[in-house]
């Protein structure tokens, strides 16, 4: 399975050593995935979008949009498939609800692992997949939602969840990607004003 520069570049920005504060984590990761985004080799952008690129829009960081929740882990879940902008569906298995609070509203949202189509190969680094709209959507971000993803907790119950590193999915980029559509369960009735904006002329 075709995984996105995100994905790696979290595992990366995971095992950042803590002598950099929290914001200047957040922009040398920033950082990176413009690099990631001007390469010929790596970026999703089309030829003439990636030679005009310089970076992505974000909205500014706060460490308040960072959060350490329960999750309360689904048992006995079964295969689901979630449709996509390409008019096909992905099949993941729910894993949890991430017990979260926006502005004082409880919003429940449900995390998925990503189940590999027959013959790829697993993922090297598990995470939980979460992808969510808000009141965002449409308007300063992507519409058709924004993704987080989250290293698979080996113990416990309590994830980090940082909205700073909600991210657009390849769509927003440009055209023939089939990008997973939110479930309604994961409309936040709120506005994310953290991670990353819609991109300029998207």
């Amino acid at each position: 399975m075709k995984f996105s520069i995100f994905i790696m570049l979290l595992f990366s920005y995971s095992v950042l050593v803590s002598q950099e504060d929290y914001k200047t984590q957040i922009e040398n990761y920033r950082a990176k995935k413009d690099q990631e985004l001007q390469s010929r080799k790596t970026s999703p952008l089309k030829r003439k979008d990636r030679k005009q690129f310089q970076d992505l829009p974000y909205f500014d960081i706060y460490e308040s949009w960072k959060f350490d929740v329960e999750l309360r882990k689904t048992s006995n879940s079964d295969i689901i498939e979630i449709p996509t902008s390409a008019g096909y569906a992905k099949k993941f298995k729910e894993y949890g609800i991430l017990e979260i609070y926006v502005d004082d509203k409880y919003v429940p949202l449900t995390a998925f692992v990503r189940i590999p189509r027959d013959g790829e190969e697993p993922p090297q680094h598990p995470s939980l997949f979460v992808p969510f709209k808000d009141l965002t959507s449409g308007n300063s971000t992507y519409g058709g939602g924004r993704y987080l993803d989250i290293p698979l907790p080996k113990e416990g119950s309590v994830v980090t969840v940082d909205f700073n590193l909600a991210y657009s999915p390849y769509c927003a980029y440009g055209e023939g990607f089939a990008c997973p559509i939110p479930p309604v369960q994961n409309f936040i009735k709120a506005e994310v004003t953290a991670g990353e904006k819609a991109i300029e002329g998207h």
